[in-house]
C-alpha cells in the first residue's frame, strides 16, 4: 500500500481542498462569488420585500443578506412537510451547499455510503427555535432541528450515511475556521478519509446586535473598511460556505480537481494577554502566525498574501494588521511586501461562516492566480503608511505576484475572548491532462432529478453547458460517473453535439419529463433469428467500437476455422449477403459482438431467451456453449439445410396461434405453425404450394402476410431428413452449465446449460418457437423488466410489445440495439439510456473510456416555503395529562360457526391489500402533513419523511381507529407501504384460517 506523501519539513500531510459551495450575499453559487470579488464589488443593501419578511424583531436598514431562507427542497433530502417546517433554515442551507459541494467535487453522494467522512459544521441559532417555541411547537422534530449545535452535522452524516465523526464547532466568529482546523487534524491523523465541513450565518434577529452597535462594532454607514483610516465597524452579513478536503495524495490519484492545498492550520487563544476577555491583543495573533508557520514549515517570507479577519473595526483593525506586519516582515526582502485583504469589505461579516467566506476567496484567488481588491479604503492607517512596510493592503484587483515557486497565502479568523484560527494555502500541483486521441461518435448524457420539473431544468442548464464545451463527451461522462442517479431520469443520445442540445432544449421545453426508475429492471437479452440482416450492417460498429470488433475479430477466425470464408470479407463486401451458410453465422457474430457491448458497458442480462437460430448467440452469451462451439453448431447446421432435397416456405401471419390453426385446416400434414410470435403474430410452415394455399384466403380477408427469407421450412417436419446428419456434425459440442439462465423456446421451459448437446440443437431447428409464451413467463413474475432485442434491426420487438400490451404490464419495456439506416452508435446509446432510465447504471467510464471530469450543472433546487410565522401573541402552551384510559366495550362471545359453513377459501390479501394501504397512506399524509397524492404506495414510507418517531405516532393512530396492530419498524423499512399492507392481510387471513380450523375441529 502507498504511504502519503508528507511535507519533508513537517512530516504534515497536505490537505486538497477538493469541492467548495457557497450561497453568498449577491452570489449564489461559486462563480458569481468570484465574478462579484474581480468586478471589485459590494453587496450590502436593503432586504428584500421577500427577506423582509423572515426577520423577527426589527428590520435593518442594511446588510449582506440572502433571499429565500425560508423555502427548502424538503422532498430531495425525503423530509416530510411535518420536518421540514421544523428545521431550522441554517440547517437547511448547509444541506443544500453540502450536496452542491460534494457535486462539485464530482463524489456521487450515494456512493460515500459507509465511509469514514468527518463533518464538522459551524453556525449560531436558537431564533427558529425560539419562534417556533412561542408558537407552541416544541416537540422532538423542533427541538432536534433548531436547538442544538450538533444537529446539522448530525443530519448530514444520517443522510448520506457517513460513518466519521459528526460534530458542530462554536468559536465565535473564528467557528468556521475552526472547524476546518479540526477537520484537517483528523485526516492527517488517519481518523478519516474524507471531510464535509461547513458554515453558516444568518441574521434572523438582526437586534441583537444592538449592543454591538452601541460599542462602535456594528458600521454605521454600511461600510466594511478594513485598514482605512475612517474604519468604523463591520456589516453583518448572511453566508453559508462548504468546503470538501481530501488527501492531496488521494485527490492526485483520483484525478481531482483541486482548488488549493492546505499546508497548515492552527488554533488558539489570548489568555489574558489582550486588554479585555473579549477583544483579541497582538501577542495573542502573533503567537498564532508564528504557530501555523512551523507547523506547515514555512518562514514567514513564504507567504504572499494574507486574507485577514478584517472586520473594519478601528481598534481590531490596528491589532490583526500590526501583528501580522510584526510576524510576516521577518525574513523578507525590501520591495516585497505580503498583500493583505479581507472579504468583508464585498459581503459584510459572515460571523459564523466568515473565515470558511475568507478561505474559499483566498482558494479562489490561488486557482486563477488573482488577488481581488480589499474595497472602500481612501487612506490606510498609519502603520500601512511606510513605504517599507512589510504588508500592504491589495487596493486593486492583481495578478498573483510571481516567484517561481508555488504560491502560498494565510487565512485569518477571530472570534471573541480571544479565540483565533489560522489556515496556510498552498497553489494546488500542476495537472498536466493525459493527452488523447479525438473521437468522433454517438453521445448519451444521462439527467437525473427527484422531481420532473427539476430534470426539465437540469435540461435546460446541461444544453447550455455542451453548447460550450471543449469536449462533449467529457460533459456526458461526468454526468455519469461523478453524479448520484435519482429517482425520475431522462437519457439524450445523439450523433453529435448540435443534435444533443437540440434535443435537450425540447425536453427543457416540456417542463415536465423523465421516467421513474423505481428497482433496478431485469434485463432480458432477446436474440432474434433469420431475418434481421441487411446489407452494410455492423460495419459503422467495426469503425467505432473497439469491443465489438475485436469480438468480431475472434468470431471470424472461428468461422474461418469452420467454414474456410471471411466473415469480415463479406461484411465489407459490395455484394449483399446469400445463402444460410453465411447469413446465419453472420446473425450469430453479430448478436454475440452485440450483448459483449452491452456488458461491457455494465448491463448484465438477468436471462436470455433466443428465438430459432437466435437460441445458439443466446446460449453463446449465456456461457453455456463457448464462442468456439457456438461457431460449430450455427455453421454445420446452416451447411446441412441447404442440403435439403425438398424446398420449403414460411410466411408470417398476423394472426394468433388458434387462428392459425383454423386457418390451416385440412393441410394439417404439410402445413404447421412454426413459430408463436405474440397474440397477434405467427408463422407457418411447410411446403411451398401448401402454404400458398393457405395463405390465399387470409390475405383476401386483408390479413398481413410476409414470407420469410428462407429456402426450407425450419420448425416443421420438412426438416426432418436432417437429424441423424446434424447429431452426428455436432456430437463433439461439449455444452456446460451458463452463468445466466436461458429460457428456451423449444422446450418452453428453463433450461440447464449441460442440456444443449446435439439433440437439443435438432430440436431447436425442428420444433415451433414458443417465443410468446416465453414472453409471457416473464411478464408472469409483474417486475420490471427491459427486453433488448439482439439484432441488426429489430424483428421481435413489435411481438414483444404485443404481449406485453396483452398483458397489460406496464412494467415492462422492449428496446432494439440496431435499427436499419439509423446510426449504429446513436442507436445503441438510445438503448442504453433505456436501461438506465429504468434504473440500471452503465459502466460510464468503458462507455468513455477516455473522458475527463468537467465542471457540471449544479442541481436545481425545487423550493418550498416551510417558514412559522411570528403569533400576534405568544399563545401559552398548555401541558395537558393524557386521558384517562377508557374500558374497553363488552365483546360479545364469539359465535360457533358449523363445520359445514366454513368458507372453503378466505379473500385473497393481494384483493384487500390496496384497500388497507391506501387507507394507511391517508394517516401518514396527516401525519407528515404532506398532499395524500405525495404518499405513493408503491414506495416505501420513508421515501415521504417518515421516520421512527413519526412511524410510532402513525402506529398508535392505527391501534386505536383501525384496530391494527403494526410494529413501527415495518413502517420506515426498505419495503413499499402496499407490500407492507399485503404482508397485515396475510398474517390476518392466516389467524382467521386459525380460528375457524379450531372451531371446526370443536364440533
Amino acid at each position: 500500500m502507498m504511504q502519503p506523501q508528507r511535507n519533508e519539513r513537517t512530516g504534515n500531510l497536505p490537505v486538497a481542498i477538493v469541492g467548495v459551495a457557497c450561497r453568498l450575499p449577491g452570489a449564489p453559487n461559486v462563480q458569481e462569488f468570484w465574478k462579484l470579488l474581480t468586478a471589485a464589488r459590494h453587496t450590502i443593501a436593503e432586504p428584500s420585500p421577500e427577506r423582509r419578511r423572515t426577520f423577527l424583531g426589527q428590520i435593518p436598514e442594511r446588510g449582506g443578506f440572502l433571499d429565500s431562507i425560508d423555502s427548502f427542497d424538503a422532498s430531495f433530502f425525503g423530509l416530510s412537510p411535518f420536518e421540514a417546517l421544523r428545521i431550522d433554515p441554517h440547517h437547511r442551507l448547509m444541506l443544500e451547499t453540502v450536496w452542491e459541494a460534494l457535486e462539485d467535487a464530482g463524489l456521487p453522494p450515494d456512493q460515500l455510503a459507509g465511509s469514514r467522512t468527518g463533518v464538522y459544521t459551524s453556525w449560531f441559532g436558537g431564533h427558529y427555535w425560539q419562534l417556533l417555541h412561542e408558537a407552541g411547537v416544541s416537540d422532538v422534530h423542533a427541538y432536534l432541528g433548531s436547538h442544538r449545535s450538533s444537529a446539522p452535522a448530525g443530519r448530514i452524516a444520517h443522510l448520506l450515511d457517513l460513518r466519521g465523526p459528526a460534530m458542530g464547532t462554536e468559536a465565535h466568529c473564528a467557528s468556521s475556521l475552526v472547524a476546518v482546523h479540526h477537520a484537517r487534524r483528523a485526516l492527517e491523523a488517519g481518523e478519516i478519509e474524507m471531510a464535509i465541513v461547513g458554515g453558516v450565518n444568518l441574521l434572523l434577529r438582526p437586534d441583537e446586535r444592538a449592543g454591538l452597535a452601541d460599542a462602535g462594532i456594528i458600521s454605521p454607514t454600511y461600510r466594511s473598511r478594513f485598514g482605512d483610516e475612517d474604519a468604523d465597524g463591520y456589516v453583518p452579513a448572511e453566508g453559508a460556505v462548504t468546503l470538501i478536503l481530501k488527501p492531496l495524495d488521494d485527490a492526485i490519484a483520483a484525478g481531482d480537481p483541486v482548488y488549493a492545498t492546505i499546508l497548515g492550520s492552527g488554533v488558539c487563544s489570548n489568555g489574558r494577554q489582550a486588554l479585555s476577555a473579549s477583544s483579541t491583543g497582538v501577542a495573542g495573533q502573533e503567537d498564532l502566525l508564528r504557530m501555523t508557520l512551523r507547523e506547515a514549515g514555512l518562514s514567514p517570507a513564504d507567504i504572499d498574501y494574507v486574507e485577514a479577519h478584517g472586520p473594519g473595526t478601528a481598534q481590531g483593525d490596528v491589532v490583526e494588521l500590526t501583528a501580522l506586519g510584526n510576524v510576516l516582515g521577518e525574513g523578507r526582502e525590501a520591495g516585497r511586501p505580503c498583500l493583505v485583504g479581507s472579504v468583508k469589505s464585498n459581503i459584510g461579516h459572515a460571523e459564523a461562516a466568515a473565515g470558511m467566506a475568507g478561505l474559499l476567496k483566498t482558494a479562489l484567488a490561488l486557482r486563477y492566480r488573482t488577488i481581488p481588491a480589499t474595497l472602500h479604503v481612501r487612506q490606510p492607517i498609519s502603520l500601512l503608511a511606510a513605504d517599507d512596510a512589510p504588508i500592504e493592503l491589495a487596493r486593486y484587483t492583481q495578478a498573483w505576484p510571481d516567484r517561481g515557486v508555488p504560491a502560498v497565502a494565510g487565512v485569518t479568523a477571530l472570534g471573541m475572548f480571544g479565540i483565533g484560527a489560522h489556515v496556510i494555502l498552498g497553489e494546488a500541483p500542476p495537472v498536466t491532462p493525459p493527452s488523447r486521441p479525438a473521437v468522433d461518435r454517438a453521445m448519451l448524457l444521462p439527467l437525473s432529478a427527484e422531481d420532473p420539473a427539476a430534470l426539465a431544468g437540469l435540461a435546460s442548464a446541461y444544453a447550455d453547458t455542451l453548447a460550450m464545451a471543449r469536449n462533449p463527451e467529457d460533459v456526458c461522462y461526468s454526468a455519469g460517473a461523478h453524479r448520484t442517479h435519482l429517482s425520475h431520469r431522462v437519457a439524450v443520445a445523439a450523433a453529435d453535439r448540435r443534435t444533443l442540445v437540440e434535443r435537450l432544449r425540447r425536453l427543457a421545453d416540456r417542463r415536465r419529463i423523465g421516467e421513474v426508475a423505481g428497482k433496478p429492471a431485469r434485463v432480458v437479452f432477446v436474440f432474434s433469428g433469420q431475418g434481421s440482416q441487411w446489407h452494410g450492417m455492423a460495419r459503422e460498429l467495426l469503425e467505432t467500437e473497439p469491443v465489438f470488433a475485436r469480438s468480431m475479430r475472434e468470431c471470424d477466425e472461428l468461422i474461418r476455422a469452420e467454414g474456410g470464408w471471411s466473415l469480415l470479407d463479406l461484411l465489407a463486401g459490395e455484394t449483399p449477403m446469400t445463402g444460410d451458410d453465411r447469413v446465419q453465422p453472420a446473425l450469430w457474430a453479430i448478436q454475440v459482438g452485440l450483448a459483449r457491448m452491452w456488458r461491457h458497458w455494465g448491463i448484465e442480462p438477468d436471462l436470455v431467451i433466443g428465438h430459432s437460430m437466435g437460441e445458439i448467440a443466446a446460449a453463446t452469451t449465456a456461457g453455456a456453449l463457448t464462442p468456439r462451439d457456438g461457431a460449430a453448431v450455427i455453421c454445420r447446421r446452416s451447411v446441412l439445410v441447404g442440403t435439403l432435397r425438398e424446398p420449403g416456405a414460411m410466411v408470417a401471419v398476423a394472426i394468433g396461434e388458434h387462428e392459425a390453426n383454423e386457418a390451416i385446416g385440412e393441410y394439417a400434414d404439410q402445413v404447421s405453425v412454426a413459430v408463436v410470435n405474440s397474440g397477434w403474430s405467427t408463422v407457418l410452415a411447410g411446403t411451398q404450394d401448401a402454404v400458398d394455399t393457405v395463405v390465399a384466403p387470409l390475405r383476401e380477408r386483408g390479413v398481413h402476410c410476409r414470407p420469410v427469407r428462407t429456402n426450407y421450412a425450419s420448425h416443421s417436419p420438412n426438416v426432418e431428413p436432417l437429424r441423424d446428419g446434424l447429431v452426428s456434425a455436432l456430437a463433439d459440442v461439449c455444452p456446460r452449465a451458463g452463468d445466466v439462465p436461458m429460457h428456451s423456446t423449444a422446450l418452453d421451459r428453463e433450461v440447464r446449460g449441460d442440456e444443449l448437446d446435439a439433440q437439443y440443437w435438432m430440436s431447436n431447428l425442428r420444433e415451433p418457437v414458443r417465443f410468446a409464451s416465453a414472453v409471457r413467463a416473464v411478464l408472469a413474475d409483474e417486475v420490471p423488466t427491459l427486453f433488448v432485442e439482439m439484432s441488426p434491426h429489430p424483428l421481435l420487438v413489435p411481438a414483444i410489445d404485443d404481449e406485453i400490451a396483452a398483458c397489460e404490464a406496464d412494467f415492462a419495456t422492449a428496446v432494439p440495439s440496431l435499427v436499419r439506416d439509423v446510426p449504429a452508435g446513436e442507436s445503441m446509446r438510445v438503448a442504453l439510456g433505456a436501461a438506465y432510465e429504468r434504473g440500471r447504471v452503465p459502466d460510464w467510464s468503458r462507455l468513455y473510456d477516455s473522458g475527463q471530469r468537467v465542471s457540471l450543472p449544479t442541481y436545481p433546487w425545487q423550493r418550498t416555503r416551510f417558514w412559522f410565522s411570528p403569533p400576534a401573541q405568544a399563545p401559552v402552551r398548555q401541558v395537558q395529562s393524557p386521558p384517562p384510559p377508557q374500558e374497553p366495550p363488552p365483546q360479545e362471545p364469539p359465535t360457533l360457526v358449523p363445520p359445514t359453513l366454513v368458507p372453503p377459501t378466505l379473500v385473497a390479501p393481494a384483493l384487500v391489500a390496496p384497500a388497507l394501504a391506501e387507507q394507511i397512506a391517508s394517516r401518514a399524509a396527516e401525519i407528515l402533513a404532506a398532499p395524500i397524492d405525495s404518499i405513493d404506495t408503491a414506495a416505501p414510507l420513508h421515501v415521504a419523511g417518515m421516520d421512527s418517531v413519526l412511524a410510532a405516532r402513525l402506529c398508535l393512530r392505527l391501534k386505536q381507529e383501525l384496530d391494527l396492530r403494526v410494529p413501527y419498524a415495518d413502517l420506515i423499512e426498505d419495503r413499499s407501504l402496499l407490500e407492507v399492507a399485503e404482508e397485515l392481510c396475510g398474517k390476518a387471513a392466516r389467524a382467521e384460517s386459525a380460528e375457524l380450523a379450531d372451531l371446526s375441529l370443536a364440533h
